[in-house]
């Protein structure tokens, strides 16, 4: 597939409908899954808050969202870092807490090249790890990725704590009103190739937005 600066909506990184709909056909939606609730949205968000600041001494002021992912058979992640590498703004996530919520099979292990580390997924297994050091630098030692799923289907909860708050973390954002686009319609977002894969969300943020972007301003 060529990509051009035509087939972009204007003011944003998104691709327009028709190339869309070509993406989605010669990928063949070979992305994983995710939604999202915020603090205090239910009475689950304030006890596992609870209970991670009691065990990991997490503060829950610190917290974003909880983000439940999906792997369907075929689908993993490839090699990322949960912070940006070289990234000078300490509103980073400094840790990363991983909740399985099924067993898997065959394939779907959490795997740390760098460390020699992987973990294969069971339900109701946590794991926490840091991502930063103590200097609020991102660790390139943290890589990680998620294996395929060679055999079943994979659910995970995450939650990521950041080294320094802000005003808008935690809070669920209004959506944007770029790119226009049908009521409930989800979104796509693909990492560069080396690093991550794409995956499906159904709410939608402002990092696609070009002012936004140049003005590297915190949603509030």
């Amino acid at each position: 597939m060529k990509v051009t600066p035509q087939v972009f909506t204007s003011g944003t990184t998104c691709l327009n409908k028709t190339f869309s709909s070509d993406f989605k056909t010669f990928t063949k939606e070979n992305w994983s899954y995710s939604t999202a609730f915020y603090p205090g949205e239910n009475k689950f968000s304030k006890m596992f808050a609870a209970r991670v600041e009691k065990a990991m001494g997490l503060l829950d002021k610190n917290g974003g969202k909880f983000q439940i992912t999906s792997y369907p058979e075929g689908i993993g992640y490839k090699k990322h870092t949960d912070c940006i590498v070289g990234n000078q703004d300490q509103r980073d996530r400094f840790a990363t807490v991983l909740v399985y919520l099924k067993d898997v099979e065959e394939g779907g292990e959490t795997k740390f090249p760098d460390l020699g580390i992987w973990v294969k997924p069971r339900k109701g297994r946590a794991l926490v790890w840091t991502n930063m050091n103590e200097k609020g630098e991102c660790d390139p030692h943290s890589i990680h990725d998620a294996s395929i799923v060679k055999k079943g289907h994979k659910y995970i909860l995450q939650r990521w704590f950041y080294y320094k708050s802000f005003y808008s973390l935690g809070k669920r954002p209004p959506e944007p009103q770029l790119p226009a686009r049908d009521p409930g319609q989800p979104r796509v977002s693909c990492d560069e190739y080396e690093h991550g894969s794409c995956r499906w969300y159904d709410e939608w943020n402002y990092d696609h937005i070009l002012e936004y972007q140049q003005q590297q301003l915190t949603l509030i």
